[in-house]
């Protein structure tokens, strides 16, 4: 078995992550190797479904924000450069219609959100509930609930996002093996080894951004990397208008509506307006355990995880809860504390690890992309990412 030529970092996954970690380090001349099962965009991991949200008022911590402003600001670009590179008007990547997050008056994430506002002066509006319903007149909330709009946010076209990373990964001069699987790495104190199915490969820097298969790449080939991480089965979907309720299918369409987080007393829900195809909607708490060689990848029509997204949509966004038109299931790689794993393998600081997004970790894929380039070529990234060493655990 013959050792091809060296590359300066070998990316296993080429994911959101990984696509965004190889765009920007060919970008910069530095020799990269793309490896992945599937071609990109695909269905199998946790990108598909053609839109997800980005939120900059984050009610999950307000060190995630400094990342979020990045990151919005490298898909600004990134759709610019794209729409260069095919000599055209730029094909929306993002658009900018803002997020609305509705929240029970005893929610812990009002605080979250209004102290990452604070801390980092972002524009912010507080709504209550009739002033919600007022300027949004497709909603419809309880009384004991408030709204919050962060005018910032938006939604990424996520496939979108990945055409553009891999078109850029290969105008670039990455290489990339899409299909086959990953027999064996070997590491070396300034070197690895990766033998992808049948082909060996020797690289300067491991960047590791396998999604929900890292538990299994983990237990495998760095045992002592003890992390922990379980990846959960999630569904989403697509529902029509519901003609009962005499509401215009006009109030739910962008750009007039924005993508929504709600937070109930009993659960969390997420989604976008309609961008054609109808409103999309997924419940973000809550999965089943799963592997990514066993998850069940059937939604399951009129059974409890349709009816519960229906349920939803009937009491918050009534006009929606017409007709399924399309139910999809995807993974989230959870972590114990729901904060990412960025960082590099404690005995060999060449192998950089990017993993465990619990489920809001793609609109920051562009910063990261971006944060481990950083690690390869400079050492260290320039945005603090420390808050998500993986050596916390």
């Amino acid at each position: 078995m013959s050792i091809r030529t060296p590359y300066e970092a070998i990316v296993v996954g080429a994911g959101s992550m990984g696509l965004a970690a190889g765009y920007y380090l060919s970008k910069q001349g530095v020799k990269v190797l793309l490896l992945d099962p599937h071609e990109p965009p695909h269905t199998f991991g946790s990108h598909h479904g053609s839109t997800r949200l980005i939120r900059i008022a984050y009610a999950e911590g307000a060190t995630y924000v400094p990342l979020a402003l990045r990151a919005r600001q490298l898909w600004t670009e990134l759709e610019q450069e794209w729409a260069d590179a095919h000599q055209k008007e730029p094909t929306p990547l993002f658009a900018k219609v803002g997020v609305l997050n509705i929240m029970h008056l005893g929610a812990t994430s009002i605080e979250g959100v209004e102290s990452s506002v604070r801390e980092h002066g972002l524009p912010f509006e507080r709504l209550t509930r009739s002033e919600a319903v007022y300027r949004w007149p497709g909603l419809a909330m309880p009384e004991e609930y408030m709204a919050q709009f962060d005018p910032l946010g938006g939604v990424l076209f996520s496939e979108r996002c990945l055409m553009a990373y891999k078109e850029g990964c290969l105008r670039h001069g990455a290489t990339t093996r899409f299909g086959g699987s990953l027999d064996d790495i070997k590491l070396f104190p300034d070197s690895v080894e990766v033998s992808w199915n049948g082909e060996t490969f020797r690289g300067q820097h491991l960047l590791l951004c396998t999604g929900a298969g890292t538990p299994a790449v983990l237990n495998r080939w760095f045992p002592e990397w003890a992390l922990p991480m379980q990846p959960l089965r999630k569904v989403f979907a697509w529902y029509r208008t519901n003609p009962e309720t005499n509401l215009a299918p006009s109030l739910y369409r962008a750009p007039h509506f924005p993508g929504f987080c709600v937070q109930t007393q009993s659960a969390w829900f997420y989604g976008f307006p309609d961008f054609g195809d109808g409103v999309k909607v997924g419940r973000h708490d809550g999965g089943s355990p799963c592997t990514p060689d066993m998850v069940d990848r059937t939604f399951h029509t009129g059974e409890a995880e349709d009816l519960e997204l229906r349920q939803f949509l009937a009491e918050f966004l009534p006009g929606t809860s017409g007709p399924l038109k399309e139910g999809k299931v995807c993974m989230y790689n959870m972590t114990p504390d729901e904060h990412f794993l960025i960082g590099n393998h404690p005995g060999y600081p060449h192998v950089h690890l990017a993993s465990g997004f619990s489920g809001h970790g793609f609109k920051f894929a562009s910063a990261v992309g971006e944060v481990l380039a950083q690690m390869v070529t400079d050492g260290h990234p320039r945005l603090d990412v420390s808050q998500f060493r993986p050596d916390r655990f």
